[in-house]
């Protein structure tokens, strides 16, 4: 199933971009570890969606960022999940480097899946 797909069966809700961007991030199991931080939102070159995410460190020292795409991530309360990927790919994904993508406006509404707690 696509990406695209998954994100159609989660209920997509509007959201202002700027109301994404500080988010935490977290693993979609029970114990909710937190995986990042949302750091901006971003387009590629065809347009798609991407959050960049300072992703793993310590309380924050260390961290890197990385691209996902909105369609792999949906919402829970005031935390946004990372749903179509492993903690260990995501360590996989290249630094984010800002080359070829432009930031979406913070009054940009897009669309988000919800999920409901894992607990």
């Amino acid at each position: 199933m696509s990406l695209a797909a998954s994100t159609a069966m989660r209920f997509p809700q509007p959201v202002r971009v700027g109301d994404l961007v500080g988010r935490d991030v977290l693993r979609p199991v029970e114990s909710q570890d937190v995986l990042g931080r949302v750091r901006r939102i971003v387009r590629d070159h065809n347009g798609r969606i991407m959050v960049v995410v300072d992703f793993g460190g310590f309380l924050g020292f260390g961290a890197r960022p990385i691209v996902v795409p909105i369609d792999a991530m949906v919402l829970l309360g005031q935390d946004m999940e990372i749903v179509a990927y492993t903690p260990q790919q995501l360590r996989a994904f290249p630094t984010f480097s800002g080359a070829g993508v432009s930031d979406a406006a913070g009054d940009t509404v897009i669309k988000v899946g919800l999920a409901k707690p894992s607990h």
